[in-house]
C-alpha cells in the first residue's frame, strides 16, 4: 500500500508518493496532516474516488483552486477520475520527466473540465487526439537547435512547433534548414503566415516546393523587400496564381517601389507607408531608448541586490567574526538568504570576474532566465541551477546556467575572460569557488571552449565509471586552452553555461579538489 499526499499551493493540488514520514495504521486510509496537506492511501483513492472527488470538489472551490499538480503519471492516472468531478480545475501539470501515454489522454478529454497540459513530453499523434479536443499541450522537452531556421524562430519544443502562427524563412537556406522547415511543416497546425525579408527566387521556390510536398494550405508569403525587377515580379505572380488555385496560399508583395508607383492609388498608399515608416521609425527608436534605459536600470538592480546580499551576510555573520568576505564559505552565513529566497541552493565565486553571486534552482530552466533573486521581472535573470541537480548531494556534473550580459558585466557577462590564456597566468584564476548551502568547495578548471547549441556536455549523473570518465575526457578534449589538471572516474564537476549567441554556447567545466566541511577548521582534499 503507497501513501499519496495532497498538498495546497497558491491555485494548486499537488499529488505526490509520501515516503518521507510514516501514518499510525489506526488512522485507516486517509489522515489530515495539516490544513495544507492530506493523505491517502492508494487504495483508498481507487475505492473512494466519488467521495474524495466531492471533498475536494468544495476544497478548491474554497481555496479558488484551478490547477492539479501530480509528480508521475502512475497518480495522475490514479487520480484522473477524482479531478473529473473538480470542474473548477482546467490546468493539469506532470513535473516528471515522463512521456504522457495514451491511456492518460484518453481519459483526460473524458474528464471535460481539462484545457491545458503541461508534461516533459508528449507523441505527435497525441498532441493532434488533444488538440481536436480543444486541449492545448505545453511540453518541456528541448528540441536542438540543428539549422538557423528552427533556431531564429525559437523552436525549442515540441509544442512550440506544433502551435507557430508564422515563421521568418533565413535569407540563406541551407540542406539542414530545408530540412527541418519540412518536417516543421509537417507537424505544424496553426501556421497562418511565412514570412521573407529578402527576395530569392531560389529561397521562395524551396519553399513553394515544401508547400506543396506536404500539401499545406491557407498561408499568407509576406515579401518584405523593395523589387524593382519587373520580370521577377511578373514570375512571383505566375507562382501566386499556382499557389492560390491549388492550395489557398497567397503571395504578397510588402514594399514594392516598382508595383507601387504604376499604380495612382498604390501611390498614395506608397505616400502612406513612408509617413507610418516614419512613425515606425520613431516608435523603434523610442523602444531601443526604453531598453537602453531598462537594462541600465537592469544593471543598477542588479548592484543594489548584490549589495543588500552582503548586508544581509554581513549582519549574519559579524555576530561571530570581524570581517566577512561573501565569496568565501562560512557555515550558517546563507541561511539568511533564504528568507529572501527560498530558492537559493549555493554560491559561485570566480576570480578576475564579476561572477560572485548566490545561485538558485527553479522546477525548471526557464523561470529564473527573466527572475532576479528577489523573484521579480529582470531581463538579467539570476544564476541558477539544472533543476535535474541535487543541490545538497552533488552528483556527478553539477550544472550552472546564466545570462552573458557582456554590455554589463552581470551574472555571466565576464566570464569570456576565460577564453583568453592570459587570463590564467594568475594560479588563483585557474580555481572557483562553489558552495552548497552547507559546504564550502574548490574546483580547478580544466576545459572552456565555445560550440554549437547541444545538450551533450548536461549529462548529470553516470552508473558505470568507465562512462563517467569517457564523459571528462571528452570536456578536456573540447577546451580551448590546454590545462595540465589529471581526472579520474571518481571525481565531481561543475559546468558554467551561457550563451555567446543564438547557436552558440560558452562552456567552462571545473573539477572539485578541495572541500569544506560545517567544521570549518576541517578541509578535505577531493583531488
Amino acid at each position: 500500500m503507497k501513501k499519496i499526499t495532497v498538498q495546497i499551493q497558491d491555485n494548486s493540488l499537488i499529488f505526490k508518493y509520501r515516503t518521507n514520514k510514516p501514518v499510525a495504521t489506526n488512522l485507516l486510509n486517509t489522515n489530515v496532516i495539516s490544513n495544507n496537506e492530506l493523505v491517502f492511501s492508494d487504495e483508498y483513492l481507487k475505492e473512494n474516488s466519488k467521495l474524495v472527488g466531492l471533498f475536494l470538489s468544495d476544497l478548491a472551490k474554497i481555496r479558488e483552486i484551478t490547477e492539479i499538480k501530480v509528480s508521475s503519471l502512475e497518480i495522475a492516472l490514479l487520480i484522473i477520475d477524482i479531478i473529473s468531478r473538480l470542474n473548477l480545475i482546467t490546468n493539469f501539470v506532470i513535473t516528471e520527466d515522463e512521456v504522457v501515454s495514451y491511456e492518460l489522454c484518453d481519459k483526460i478529454i473524458k474528464a471535460k473540465n481539462i484545457k491545458k497540459i503541461d508534461c516533459y513530453s508528449i507523441p505527435e499523434f497525441l498532441i493532434e487526439l488533444l488538440d481536436k479536443n480543444d486541449i492545448k499541450v505545453e511540453s518541456r522537452y528541448e528540441v536542438l537547435f540543428t539549422s538557423n531556421f528552427m533556431s531564429s524562430n525559437n523552436l525549442t519544443s515540441f509544442s512550440k512547433i506544433y502551435y507557430k502562427t508564422n515563421v521568418r524563412i533565413p535569407n540563406t537556406l541551407t540542406v539542414d534548414d530545408l530540412k527541418d522547415i519540412e518536417t516543421f511543416f509537417s507537424i505544424n497546425k496553426y501556421l497562418k503566415v511565412i514570412h521573407f525579408d529578402k527576395y530569392s527566387e531560389e529561397n521562395i521556390l524551396n519553399i513553394v516546393n515544401i508547400i506543396k510536398k506536404v500539401k499545406k494550405k491557407n498561408l499568407s508569403i509576406q515579401l518584405h523587400d523593395d523589387i524593382d525587377d519587373e520580370n521577377a515580379i511578373i514570375r512571383l505572380r505566375n507562382i501566386n496564381k499556382d499557389l492560390k488555385h491549388r492550395y489557398k496560399v497567397k503571395i504578397s508583395l510588402i514594399y514594392s517601389d516598382d508595383y507601387l508607383e504604376k499604380n495612382y492609388l498604390q501611390q498614395v498608399i506608397f505616400t502612406t507607408l513612408k509617413i507610418c515608416a516614419s512613425i515606425i521609425f520613431i516608435i523603434i527608436a523610442s523602444v531601443l531608448g526604453y531598453i537602453f534605459y531598462n537594462n541600465y536600470n537592469s544593471e543598477l538592480k542588479v548592484n543594489d541586490i548584490r549589495q543588500d546580499i552582503d548586508q544581509i551576510i554581513s549582519d549574519e555573520t559579524s555576530k561571530n567574526i570581524e570581517e566577512v568576505n561573501t565569496s568565501y564559505f562560512i557555515p550558517g552565513s546563507y541561511d539568511a538568504l533564504l528568507e529572501v529566497n527560498k530558492n537559493m541552493v549555493g554560491w559561485l565565486m570566480i576570480p578576475g570576474t564579476k561572477v560572485d553571486y548566490p545561485v538558485v534552482q527553479s522546477e525548471d530552466n526557464a523561470y529564473y532566465l527573466d527572475h532576479n533573486f528577489y523573484n521579480e521581472t529582470d531581463f538579467n535573470g539570476w544564476l541558477f541551477m539544472d533543476y535535474r541537480n541535487n543541490p545538497k548531494d552533488l552528483e556527478d556534473n553539477t550544472i550552472i546556467f546564466g545570462h552573458n550580459r557582456f554590455s554589463s558585466g552581470v551574472m555571466f557577462g565576464t566570464l569570456q575572460k576565460l577564453r583568453k590564456k592570459s587570463f590564467f597566468e594568475k594560479e588563483e584564476n585557474n580555481y572557483i569557488t562553489y558552495n552548497t548551502m552547507e559546504h564550502g568547495y574548490k574546483w580547478r578548471i580544466f576545459s572552456v571552449y565555445g560550440i554549437h547549441v547541444t545538450n551533450d556536455y548536461l549529462y548529470t549523473s553516470f552508473l558505470k565509471d568507465n562512462d563517467r570518465l569517457k564523459f571528462y575526457n571528452k570536456l578536456q578534449k573540447r577546451s580551448q586552452i590546454k590545462f595540465d589538471v589529471e581526472l579520474t572516474s571518481n571525481d565531481k564537476i561543475v559546468t558554467l553555461s551561457t550563451c555567446l549567441d543564438n547557436n552558440n554556447r560558452l562552456v567552462v567545466h571545473a573539477v572539485l579538489v578541495e572541500e569544506t566541511t560545517i567544521n570549518p577548521d576541517e578541509t578535505t582534499q577531493s583531488s
